[in-house]
């Protein structure tokens, strides 16, 4: 209908088409770099935006470690293999090696992946690629995989000390369902939102994100590469170091004396009384 309404008022509708194809350009500017400099690169761009991936990485390795964890856990103690474990070693140290053990499959399976996006960008680089070679710019020159590091180690401590517990006191997987739900709803809440953080970083939302300590691995990787306050990094960071070996030693309490319990789970009075027992 168109094309015939351009024929009619003699109007060229290949000039048409070329006026409907153009494209005016487009810069990104930041008010916060000086005259000269505001343009927003690709670098910047991938500077902002590459905190999610390594947001995503912990959460995939996370839930793959701690679901083996807790599997692992409960089917031990429901064939009576743990039983024979305990001859040897203490609960304490059983704990401690299944900590160390799964968290070392992890870290190995991230290096992997890592390895392979390094080894893959290299294998690719051209000298037209000029955004593979600033990709690596920002990765190498960045703090962005110390940070990520750092958070995935206290992200598994703290989350694989809870899953630890809840596998001592259970003696099937769908026992254990219900206990770990509100725990994998938890573990959504940082996914969901960090679009949201990746776009303004140092916003309420963030800042507030950042303080809880179930939140702080994954909202704090997400803010690494925009400089967050120092109070918001080490405060943060104090609170949860703190948190982590708070619920490690809880974590180990019931863990002792849940492994060899029968049985249905206990209460949530039953399981303070655990905290509360002193160790024999």
């Amino acid at each position: 209908i168109r094309q015939q309404e351009f024929a009619a008022q003699g109007i060229d509708i290949q000039a048409v088409r070329d006026i409907q194809r153009t494209r005016l350009p487009l810069s990104r500017l930041d008010p916060g770099k000086q005259l000269g400099e505001a343009e927003v690169s690709m670098a910047d761009t991938f500077r902002q935006w590459a905190p999610m991936g390594f947001v995503y990485l912990i959460f995939i390795s996370l839930m793959q470690s701690v679901q083996y964890l807790l599997s692992n856990t409960i089917e031990e103690k429901s064939n009576r293999i743990i039983e024979v474990l305990l001859a040897s070693v203490t609960p304490g140290e059983l704990m401690m090696g299944k900590l160390l053990g799964i968290g070392a499959t992890g870290i190995t399976t991230i290096l992997a992946w890592i390895t392979s996006f390094f080894v893959f960008l290299q294998l690719y680089q051209t000298v037209e690629t000029a955004a593979i070679v600033q990709i690596l710019d920002v990765l190498l020159s960045s703090d962005l995989i110390p940070y990520f590091v750092f958070y995935y180690l206290c992200c598994y401590a703290l989350y694989a000390g809870i899953f630890l517990a809840i596998g001592s006191l259970c003696n099937t997987l769908k026992e254990a369902q219900s206990l770990i739900m509100p725990l994998i709803m938890i573990l959504i809440v940082p996914v969901l939102t960090m679009s949201f953080i990746a776009q303004d970083p140092n916003g309420t939302m963030a800042r507030v994100m950042s303080w809880i300590p179930l939140f702080t691995p994954f909202t704090m990787m997400n803010r690494a590469a925009a400089q967050p306050p120092m109070v918001d990094v080490v405060g943060t960071t104090i609170v949860l170091v703190l948190t982590t070996i708070a619920v490690l030693w809880l974590s180990g309490r019931i863990f002792r004396q849940g492994i060899l319990r029968t049985g249905q789970p206990p209460r949530i009075v039953e399981v303070w009384r655990m905290l509360r027992r002193r160790r024999v």
